[in-house]
């Protein structure tokens, strides 16, 4: 099997290309995924010989994250899904964030204006993901006994986290983590491909506004 996997959640653009189960090849630009992304993707499938048409999957990171970012990286993984007619995975960044942590753990990442994107993991669960003012997030974590890991993704709220032991940061989606998600998320066909949409779970800054 042959796997694209797209990754424009962040600060940095990922694309790579699995072939049964291993990594081939990789490309990780910092920025603008507008200006680079159809270039990264090509790039990859040169480098392992491949064609668009050699694919059997792709896969997509589909947010939370960069409202930007997650509008360009699901319209190119929807639209190369549905010429080519392969299935599409929609990961959440949250799934994969936490993918290779402790057996319970907090992912988080900033969501504007003092409130954070959240979930909770264990070894046979997952919550539903949610949105809530960092102060209230904190006071959830710091109420479980014993202590639970966290990961952030970037570094906004490490100042409230100085105390934790458990508390870590990354600015990206490991190629590690993105492949076991791409593996242990159903994929969609047909008309759910098409239905697909970012997952922001609130309003840009734009849609808020025009909202007032």
């Amino acid at each position: 099997m042959q796997s694209l996997v797209l990754d424009t959640s962040g600060p940095f653009t990922t694309v790579l290309v699995i072939s049964d189960g291993k990594l081939s090849t990789l490309s990780t630009v910092q920025d603008r995924p507008a200006e680079h992304l159809h270039q990264q993707i090509a790039s990859c499938l040169d480098d392992v010989s491949l064609r668009p048409q050699d694919l059997s999957r792709i896969a997509v990171v589909i947010g939370p994250g960069s409202w930007t970012g997650l509008n360009i990286g699901v319209t190119t993984a929807k639209t190369l899904s549905q010429v080519l007619e392969i299935p599409l995975v929609p990961i959440r960044t949250l799934d994969a964030l936490t993918i290779h942590c402790a057996p319970r753990v907090w992912g988080i990442m900033h969501a504007g204006r003092h409130r954070c994107y959240y979930a909770v993991y264990t070894e046979s669960s997952k919550s539903e993901m949610d949105v809530l003012p960092i102060n209230a997030v904190i006071e959830q974590i710091d109420s479980e006994t014993p202590p639970v890991g966290i990961i952030e993704y970037g570094e906004t709220f490490s100042h409230h986290f100085t105390n934790h032991q458990h508390y870590q940061t990354t600015d990206r989606l490991s190629p590690e983590a993105l492949m076991t998600a791409a593996d242990e998320t159903p994929a969609l066909e047909g008309e759910s491909v098409k239905l697909l949409t970012p997952a922001y779970l609130q309003p840009s800054h734009v849609e808020r506004d025009a909202s007032l």
